[in-house]
Parts: C-alpha cells; sequence; structure tokens
C-alpha cells in the first residue's frame, strides 16, 4: 500500500518535471530557430540571403521580415553589393507563405494586431523587392506557394528547378491572393492568372517556366554551381568612367546576370507535356476573361455552358471555395491589373487589415482554423459566411477592396473612429532612404524570362515576313529566337504559342494568321 501511495504520489511531480523540461528545450529550439531564421552571406560582390526556417518550410513571419529588410537597405546603399541572391537551406521549400496560421491565432486570441503588422512587413518587403534597383536572383525550390510567390514573383531573376511548385491558395482559407499576386496573375498568358487565382491550382517543375513564373530552368543540383558562378561576375569592368559605378550600365548588367544564369540551364525536352492541354486552356481564355465576365458567378455559368469535363470540374472547385473569397479575389484583380505596383500592394495591405480585424464578414479566420489546424480535409464542408457566391453583397466586397470606404460593422464611438483612422494611416513603405531604386509602375521593367504571348502576337500581326503578308511560323520562330538569344526553352514556348493561337499551313513560307 505504502508503495502504490509513494509511486502515484511521485508519478505527476516526475511528469511534470519531465514536461518542464520538453518545454524549456522546445521554447530553446524555438528561440534558436527564431534567431537563425534567416542567414547572410557576403560572397564576392553577392550578398546571400537565405531562408533557414525549415521546419515550418521557411513559413514567413514577421522575425524573417525584421531582419531581411534593413539588411537589403544596407546592401541597396551599398558600393560593393552588386547582386542579391534569395534562396534557401531546405530542400523542401523555398517558403510555404505567410504565417497565416499564426495570424489566425492571434485573430482568435483578439490580438488582431499583431496580424496586420506581419502584412505590413511581408508587403513592405514585397516592394521593396519589387522595386530594387540591383539585380535580385531568387533560386526557388520545392514549394512556393501564397507568400513565397511574392517574394519571388517581383524580382527580375527568378530560378526554377524540378522540384519547383507554385500556387496561391488563398480562396482556399478564406481570404485572397496578396503580397502583390493581384498585381501579377492578370498578367499571364491567356488569362491563366485568374484561372490559376480562383481555383488554387499548383504547377509545378518546367511547367512554372512556361506559365511566365520562372525566367530560367536550372535543375537543383546546379544551384550552388550557380551561387558560385554569380558571386564571381566581374561587374566594374562595365563602368563608363572611374567613378561610374556598374549601375550606370544597368541593361549590360542585367543582360550579364542573364546570361550567367543560362550557362546552367537545361532545355525543354521536346515531349513535355503542359499541365493544361491547348483545348483546356482554350477554355480558361474564354471562362476567365475579365473584359466579359464581371463576376466570378458569371465565370461558372459560363464554364457549366462550355461542358467540358475540364470545365465542369472547374465550376465544381469554385463552388467548394469560400464564397466571399471567390468574389474579394476577382474584384481585386480586377482594380489591380491596372495599378501599379506599390497601388497594388498598399491595397492589398488595406484588404488584409480589413479581413484581420473583422471589419466586414470574412472567412479567413474560420478556414485557416478548419483547414491548417484543425486539419479538416477539403471533401469537408465548412460553414462559410455566405453559402453562395449569389448570397454575398455587393456592398461587402465593395466596402473590402476599396480604398476610399471605410465602414466597418461597428455603430459608432471611439471604437469605429480609431478604427478608420488606423485604415486610413495604414500604408506599405516606401524606402526612401534607398538610394538605388526604380520608382513604381504598372509593368515589370524587366522581362528576363521567355516570350509571352502578348510579345508573339504583336510579331505575328505586325510583321510582314518575307511573303510580305505575315511572317510564316519559321520565320516567327527564327525570330524569337534571334531575340532572345537561343535561350532554352524559347523554342518549346513559341511553338506552343503559335501551334495554339495560330493557324498555317504546312507549305514553307505561309503566313500565319492570329485567331
Amino acid at each position: 500500500m505504502l508503495a502504490t501511495e509513494t509511486l502515484v504520489g511521485r508519478t505527476p511531480v516526475m511528469v511534470s518535471r519531465r514536461l518542464q523540461h520538453f518545454f524549456r528545450m522546445m521554447a530553446s529550439a524555438s528561440k534558436v530557430e527564431e534567431e537563425d531564421d534567416v542567414r547572410f552571406k557576403v560572397s564576392g560582390a553577392a550578398r546571400i540571403i537565405s531562408l533557414n526556417r525549415a521546419r515550418k518550410l521557411n513559413a514567413l513571419n514577421a522575425s524573417m521580415c525584421e531582419k531581411i529588410i534593413p539588411r537589403l537597405v544596407e546592401f541597396n546603399r551599398s558600393k560593393v553589393a552588386d547582386l542579391i541572391i534569395l534562396k534557401s537551406l531546405s530542400p523542401r521549400a523555398f517558403c510555404s507563405g505567410g504565417d497565416v496560421i499564426q495570424c489566425a491565432k492571434d485573430n482568435m486570441a483578439n490580438e488582431s494586431q499583431k496580424a496586420v503588422n506581419l502584412f505590413h512587413k511581408e508587403y513592405s518587403l514585397d516592394y521593396l523587392l519589387a522595386v530594387y534597383g540591383k539585380p535580385i536572383v531568387s533560386l526557388v525550390n520545392g514549394i512556393a506557394m501564397g507568400g513565397g510567390v511574392g517574394l519571388a514573383v517581383h524580382g527580375p531573376f527568378r530560378v526554377v528547378c524540378e522540384t519547383t511548385r507554385i500556387a496561391m491558395p488563398e480562396t482556399r482559407i478564406g481570404f485572397f491572393d496578396d503580397v502583390g499576386t493581384s498585381f501579377w496573375l492578370p498578367k499571364l498568358d491567356g488569362n491563366l492568372g485568374y484561372y490559376l487565382s480562383l481555383t488554387g491550382d499548383d504547377l509545378r517543375g518546367i511547367d512554372t517556366l512556361l506559365c511566365g513564373f520562372g525566367t530560367h530552368y536550372v535543375p537543383y543540383d546546379r544551384f550552388d554551381d550557380l551561387v558560385e558562378r554569380l558571386s564571381s561576375l566581374q561587374v566594374k569592368k562595365l563602368a563608363t568612367g572611374e567613378n561610374d559605378t556598374v549601375f550606370y550600365n544597368k541593361h549590360q548588367y542585367y543582360s550579364l546576370v542573364n546570361e550567367a544564369i543560362e550557362e546552367f540551364t537545361s532545355e525543354i525536352p521536346t515531349h513535355h507535356q503542359f499541365k493544361y492541354t491547348p483545348e483546356q486552356l482554350n477554355t480558361i481564355e474564354k471562362c476567365f476573361n475579365p473584359d466579359t465576365h464581371e463576376s466570378v458567378a458569371k465565370i461558372i455559368e459560363d464554364l457549366i455552358t462550355d461542358g467540358s469535363e475540364f470545365a465542369i470540374s472547374t465550376a465544381k472547385k469554385l463552388e467548394a471555395k469560400s464564397p466571399i473569397s471567390l468574389a474579394v479575389n476577382w474584384s481585386l484583380m480586377l482594380k489591380n491589373r491596372k495599378r501599379t505596383i506599390y497601388e497594388s500592394l498598399n491595397n492589398e495591405l488595406k484588404v488584409a487589415a480589413k479581413m484581420m480585424t473583422d471589419y466586414k464578414p470574412n472567412d479567413f479566420t474560420t478556414s485557416v482554423n478548419a483547414r491548417l489546424i484543425k486539419k479538416i480535409p477539403d471533401s469537408t464542408n465548412i460553414k462559410y459566411k455566405y453559402p453562395d457566391l449569389k448570397s454575398v453583397p455587393a456592398s461587402v466586397v465593395d466596402n473590402l477592396t476599396s480604398n476610399e470606404i471605410f465602414n466597418p460593422d461597428l455603430s459608432s464611438g471611439e471604437e469605429l473612429e480609431d478604427k478608420v483612422a488606423q485604415l486610413q494611416n495604414l500604408n506599405i513603405s516606401q524606402f526612401t532612404s534607398c538610394p538605388v531604386l526604380i520608382r513604381n509602375y504598372q509593368n515589370y521593367p524587366y522581362n528576363m524570362g521567355l516570350p509571352t504571348e502578348k510579345q508573339v502576337e504583336s510579331y505575328v500581326k505586325t510583321s510582314a515576313g518575307i511573303s510580305g503578308l505575315g511572317p510564316s511560323f519559321s520565320e516567327t520562330l527564327e525570330h524569337f529566337q534571334d531575340e532572345f538569344k537561343d535561350r532554352a526553352g524559347v523554342t518549346y514556348k513559341v511553338k506552343s504559342i503559335l501551334n495554339r493561337k495560330t493557324k498555317h499551313g504546312s507549305a514553307a513560307g505561309k503566313a500565319l494568321h492570329w485567331e
């Protein structure tokens, strides 16, 4: 009896001590991870920024933003830092996105200001990367979703590999496509960006190059050699005078970086099949046309009318998403496709802040809690604020996406005035202390990727060709091979565009007709 009592009496103490030791170890590990979640290295004229939060797949948090931003400002002001390399130390992920789980936890703990602060830092970082006046090379391996896409996509050089997997799955978690992607996605060929945004579909490997996310395809096992090559670039020889820096010759320098990356690229296999067939791409282009579809409900209607298996499955995908998220996403892309990068990111910040503070009904916290914290599978429905798209009031969408309307769901008083003032004064940083910036733009200043559909269309429609009636298939192909200096992927991309978008005969020299 005594032994039993002693055993029973001691066990809680022993367990408690073990738990305390375990929690101390976890807290210590968490602190070490936070202190070491980003690493910086000087390598020649290159400054290497390595994401190092592997346990969380490099999910971007406030700590990481707070480390990266001041270093980027420092490198921008430095006369000996010519190139930024952004990479991951994890083979599994470049960056799985912003830490939305923590944001949802903050919201549930009535500490939504913490979530707003994270978005402010994250979007400010995205803007700094977007207007950075020195070349940034992002080496994107593994998962790059949400905020991970935002870290890379606005820079001029985006190197992808066989493990790269990109997606914007925000409609799955009741959010919207942020981090500047409401500015970028509308610029993809054939309305593909709108489709990827609303469905949350992912693209992998070579397809991330072909869609326009990546600018170069380099096998993952060559990444370290590429970093070494970029670090050894002799850029000062481009200076035009004794006191000049390389940045008086920006285009030459960017071309030099481009050529260095190209040394490590692999050609796209001729048998490669893009994720979507030409017929499916035609459906996407028709049904996700922003000029003819004022709402997601209209998109779903046209998909059902199309009737193909792909169209019907796409309609079902959309019907399973958060209705308010779909509506906000579509509205925001329609607005931001015509705005500058600063205006777009600033608008996104206000929308994110409104969602975090329950300014108007939305599904963010509920969806993140269900899908990412409780891990309820997508096959199980969760209760959204509105049952379907038709139930979502236009006034709610307008209130969430407008920069001019500030009408939170509060009756009156100081709380209302404080919330309105906070939203009105919330803006991303503009980094006026950085001397080498590209100040704002509506279109990306550098196109280091493969030819776009618009470029090919323009050439086909405006070039006379040898026949005088327009260029032939082979003439068009040769033109872009010459213009892009036989870069890996150009032949495959141009052929794919011409085969889907033009009529051409088999006879040599026959002029193309753009459909």
